[in-house]
């Protein structure tokens, strides 16, 4: 087993032990959780009716967005340890408001837990930092993908923060990192939950289709617009459709006595504990609308359909053409960039007609306008003769 005084070298050696012997066990992953907490920082809210939705990443969803709110709708504690997602997580687009704070001291915290009950940020290096240190190294060789790793790395996110109540969105698509195929995320979500229940954490992994988009909006910057969409009624059939997946994605976590609160609650009473979270970690209402009026002022350029036929999305291909760009800019020093965004204007299986416009598009340095608005084009606007994604299948 590694440590915190383990050499990258003794680290590397264990990973390919696990990789090749130790794949899928829910005890190891149990044992190196507890071992990355105790690396680091302890924040113990000190009642069991603490709960979080974590993902397992994927680009569209809004689910670690959008699940506090519910959770606190139903007076559950929220303390939200989460890490920048890729092209769009929660904590780096809520960092896109000018004043949020993602990075809160102990005392910052315990303050705000106090206050609202929900507190949104990053480890910081403070909490489970071994896991920090050995997800690199996973990077490094291969082992992204490996199940009692990336269980492990869950978990150590929950057991630091307290939580007793976990639910996880396992997002299921060729390009996921919890499972290829539906077997295989199903395997791995049951471990999830036999490993977390050594930890006495009663966990709630739900699988959702990650081959589709699952909301029009996708960037850090236009996942704030979707919530604004969603706060002042104007959301579309599908972002409207996806605010209902994670209403049940928190009633999967949320205790049965609980659950008419959630069950119930509208979007205007969700914006509540949404600019109670805001306001307390440093932003404010109108920096989140300037915010919101930036990024759409933003969305000139358009994508057109290529051939008549089904409006298709390579969602994994959007994704590559987003973290690209966004990689580039952080090396001028950047933490959480935002050069590209999409929105899209149809649904996956919406007939199109050749020309018609199926998606805008914001690019921030309009050096790179005509290569981002080409590769986006190769994702977004080649038809499909069928109609791919239509039910959304195996959605729950």
């Amino acid at each position: 087993m590694i440590s915190s005084t383990s050499s990258d070298q003794e680290i590397e050696k264990f990973l390919r032990v696990v990789k090749n012997d130790a794949s899928s066990d829910a005890v190891l992953a149990a044992q190196l959780a507890k071992i990355y907490v105790d690396s680091g920082e302890l924040y113990l809210p000190g009642s069991d009716l603490v709960a979080d939705v974590a993902s397992t990443g994927g680009p569209s969803s809004l689910s670690t967005l959008l699940c506090p709110l519910f959770l606190r709708s139903a007076g559950l504690a929220v303390p939200k340890l989460g890490v920048p997602g890729r092209p769009a997580g929660g904590i780096d687009s809520l960092a896109q408001v000018d004043g949020y704070r993602a990075g809160l001291s102990s005392a910052d915290l315990v303050n705000i837990m106090q206050t609202t009950g929900y507190a949104h940020f990053l480890a910081d290096g403070r909490y489970a930092p071994l896991d920090a240190r050995v997800f690199k190294l996973r990077q490094l060789h291969g082992a992204q993908q490996v199940p009692t790793l990336v269980v492990a790395s869950l978990l150590s996110k929950k057991i630091a923060v307290g939580v007793k109540l976990a639910g996880l969105d396992v997002r299921v698509a060729p390009h996921g990192n919890f499972g290829l195929s539906w077997s295989d995320a199903r395997h791995n979500a049951e471990l999830f939950v036999n490993s977390a229940k050594i930890h006495d954490i009663k966990a709630y992994p739900v699988l959702t289709d990650g081959r589709f988009p699952y909301q029009p909006y996708i960037g850090r910057g236009e996942a704030l617009v979707a919530l604004d969409s969603i706060f002042v009624g104007s959301a579309s059939k599908g972002l409207a459709r996806h605010f209902e997946q994670c209403r049940l994605l928190s009633l999967a976590v949320t205790p049965q006595d609980l659950c008419g609160r959630v069950a119930t609650i509208g979007p205007r009473e969700l914006q509540r504990h949404f600019l109670a979270n805001l306001i307390a970690q440093g932003g404010s209402l109108k920096a989140f609308e300037q915010r919101v009026q930036l990024v759409k002022s933003k969305h000139i350029y358009e994508l057109r359909a290529l051939d008549n036929g089904f409006f298709s999305v390579f969602m994994e291909g959007v994704r590559q053409t987003l973290v690209h760009y966004q990689v580039k800019a952080e090396k001028q020093s950047d933490r959480f960039s935002d050069p590209v965004g999409v929105i899209l204007l149809c649904e996956s299986g919406e007939w199109v007609r050749k020309g018609d416009v199926v998606a805008t598009v914001r690019v921030a340095d309009v050096r790179h306008k005509q290569r981002v608005i080409r590769e986006l084009s190769t994702w977004i606007c080649k038809t499909s003769p069928t109609p791919l994604g239509v039910l959304g299948e195996g959605v729950f």
